[in-house]
């Protein structure tokens, strides 16, 4: 069931575009792999650091975000590229090749190594579909928490710590994108990547 609530999380990022509902998607998407992922914390530490990584990627990512769009009054249009039709034909060609990726022999002993790749994409393909920088600043919060349940999966002996590094890492990528995006906002209040095009140092 959660496999199930995770994928249809990372197909609801490519697909949508409004901002409010992509960010629900983003949260479900993460709140399904934290879910995935407790499995393997045995410890009142490694709990203590599951928690602290829950928070910053639940809830301070996606209030920073909120915050934003409320502060400058932006709209929720996040400006996909291609029209729906193509983004869900995007979405069913990501399925089929990750669930095929994943049944190869290198990843079929590994539980969910189908979800986390297709979830991977559909973060990847959120940046690149997207023209508001704001979608951006999701796919990579998206793609952090992709990461970390690959690492929790594919190698569940690494320490804790690197989690918290990676989740740190996560962090500072869209405290730097939020920054820029505050900077451009009075320039372009679509914040619309192809404006910064014109932009010069």
């Amino acid at each position: 069931m959660t496999t199930i609530v995770a994928v249809l999380a990372a197909a609801a990022l490519v697909i949508d575009s409004r901002l409010r509902s992509t960010l629900a998607a983003y949260i479900v998407l993460t709140g399904a792999t934290l879910y995935m992922a407790l499995t393997h914390v045995a410890t009142v530490p490694q709990l203590a650091f599951f928690a602290l990584i829950a928070v910053v990627k639940v809830v301070a990512g996606p209030a920073a975000v909120v915050l934003l769009a409320r502060q400058y009054g932006l709209r929720g249009d996040l400006g996909p590229s291609i029209n729906i039709a193509w983004r869900g034909a995007i979405v069913l060609a990501a399925a089929f090749v990750a669930f095929e990726v994943g049944s190869m022999p290198a990843f079929a002993a590994i539980p969910s190594s189908n979800v986390v790749l297709f979830s991977v994409f559909a973060s990847i393909v959120t940046i690149v579909l997207h023209r508001n920088l704001l979608a951006h600043v999701i796919g990579l919060l998206a793609l952090g928490s992709s990461i970390s349940l690959a690492g929790v999966l594919f190698a569940p002996g690494l320490p804790g710590s690197i989690e918290v590094a990676g989740t740190f890492d996560a962090v500072i990528a869209t405290l730097v994108a939020v920054v820029v995006a505050r900077a451009i906002v009075a320039y372009d209040p679509r914040l619309d990547v192809r404006s910064l095009r014109d932009l010069r140092g």
